[in-house]
């Protein structure tokens, strides 16, 4: 049986270098632009200089937690959201969106926080190598590298920089924050009830160790991912304080799924673990040999489905009994891509993205992949273009609504809608620059975050590019966003989370 510590101590102990994190304010104009597209930008109310070094930034900690909305109100605007979050992307299918039940009122909220390291407003790249070293550095140490979740009206934030935080989703003030010690790139998971109620994150990096490292040189050897602290952390939601800790030997960087009560996920480690969600007492174990990286679980009934790097394969395990259900293994899959993206599924199909090799130095085929989610069995493949291969992550994630599967992808820089059942792609839209982070549906709008801070909202049956929002706190990569009624939130690679009304980023709005 594997090892499984966990104990009733609180939060970890904080460290000088985590400080107080502000909420900032913001102001947006727009303008008009040829071709009809709307152009926003966001311009903070309160500007401070530019700080050049990271004890500058120290000096920060004696400023007040409390927070106010950029839209100044009488009183608090309950966030609409739901009472669990069991999956990354909220469900099966990514289409991470609640709407307020029936009968109630609610107005989009509107805020912006950022944690202590955050990138400043407006710093330039030149500022940033000055005083991060470089960009990627940065991303990896105060970046929000993943999606958000909300429920019952607290928005839960996962940072590199080691920290979980809970915020009001009213006006986006601190209510708690808690150190997993590593980095933190899961989507914040909760369950439970009343006092019982869970917020589950998964602690881990993306380094090899030496010994590790080593063996990518020698076929068929099984290779660990991760250094220093791994583990599954559940904390209470009122408190932020600890409930138990599972410790790994491998990193836990991605999502895990919670299924009936179990706890399910794959790691660094070349195993799926699955886990008493409300104690965190072992339940099982699969070896797979494969690492799981950034593939974030979703399920098919009791089956969670996951994809693992080298050897490149998906896996879906029974959550109840810890069996394999089954293991696919696509051909010429390239690089790490397998375990990059978290596979969507909808209606009996699983749809994930890899990447094969293309002709030319650098170059390869971005393919999408429909699977059934029963068998494992192969359904269709669509290669969307041809292009650069990315530096990391390699691949966007897939969110399904209505028979319809909407990507992007970092090696073609463009949007897509492609037909679940046969994979034909419906349009395409060039936007010029990577994506990597599933879409949000709102309407008959869907939201592209993108690599460079824009936010593009497109026609969903037609892919026309109807407005652009600049937010210029860094940009987005695996970070989706979520739509709680009328409000859209995702957080920056630079350490900013935004909520936003949908009518601000399509222009609509009051910009004051």
């Amino acid at each position: 049986m594997a090892p499984n510590w966990r104990g009733p101590w609180d939060a970890r102990p904080l460290t000088t270098r985590h400080l107080s994190p502000r909420v900032w304010h913001s102001m947006q104009s727009h303008t008009r632009v040829p071709g009809g597209i709307r152009d926003m930008e966001a311009r903070p109310a309160i500007r401070l200089s530019v700080v050049a070094s990271l004890a500058a930034l120290a000096l920060l900690s004696g400023c007040s937690h409390k927070a106010s909305p950029v839209a100044s109100s009488s009183a608090k605007t309950a966030l609409a959201s739901p009472h669990a979050w069991p999956l990354y992307g909220l469900n099966a299918a990514h289409d991470a969106r609640y709407k307020a039940p029936q009968g109630t009122v609610g107005e989009p909220v509107h805020w912006v926080f950022h944690v202590p390291e955050a990138v400043p407003k407006g710093m330039k790249k030149p500022a940033i190598k000055q005083t991060y070293v470089s960009i990627t550095a940065v991303r990896d140490l105060v970046g929000i590298p993943i999606g958000a979740s909300v429920v019952d009206g607290k928005v839960y934030v996962a940072d590199d920089n080691g920290f979980l935080y809970a915020l009001d989703g009213s006006d986006g003030h601190m209510l708690w924050k808690f150190n997993a010690l590593n980095q933190i790139m899961t989507t914040p998971l909760v369950a439970g009830r009343g006092p019982k109620k869970l917020v589950y994150v998964g602690g881990g990096n993306s380094n090899f160790s030496y010994t590790q490292a080593v063996k990518f040189g020698h076929k068929g050897a099984s290779i660990v991912r991760g250094t220093d602290i791994s583990g599954i952390y559940a904390v209470h939601a009122a408190t932020g304080k600890l409930a138990w800790v599972y410790h790994t030997k491998g990193e836990d960087m991605p999502t895990p799924a919670i299924d009936d009560g179990t706890l399910v996920f794959g790691n660094g480690d070349g195993h799926i673990y699955g886990l008493n969600a409300a104690t965190g007492k072992f339940k099982w174990r699969v070896p797979i040999k494969s690492f799981v990286s950034m593939s974030s679980a979703t399920v098919y009934h009791h089956l969670v489905i996951m994809g693992g790097t080298h050897p490149s394969a998906l896996y879906a395990i029974d959550a109840k009994t810890g069996k394999l259900a089954w293991r696919t293994a696509p051909h010429a899959v390239f690089s790490s891509s397998m375990g990059d993206c978290a596979p969507a599924q909808s209606r009996g199909i699983v749809v994930t993205q890899f990447e094969r090799k293309a002709k030319g130095h650098h170059r390869a085929k971005s393919v999408e992949i429909a699977l059934d989610a029963k068998t494992g069995k192969i359904l269709w493949q669509t290669t969307l273009g041809v292009g650069k291969v990315p530096p990391r992550n390699k691949d966007a994630v897939p969110m399904i609504v209505g028979g319809t599967i909407y990507t992007g992808s970092p090696v073609t820089a463009t949007a897509y809608a492609v037909q679940l059942k046969t994979g034909k792609v419906l349009w395409h839209t060039p936007l010029k620059i990577k994506m990597k982070a599933a879409p949000s549906v709102t309407g008959s709008d869907v939201i592209f975050p993108v690599g460079n801070g824009a936010i593009f909202v497109l026609d969903r049956k037609t892919g026309k590019v109807l407005s652009k929002y600049m937010t210029h706190h860094g940009g987005f990569g695996p970070q989706n966003g979520v739509v709680m009624g009328d409000t859209y939130l995702i957080g920056s690679n630079f350490g900013w989370m935004y909520a936003l009304p949908v009518k601000t980023l399509l222009g609509q709005g009051k910009t004051s």
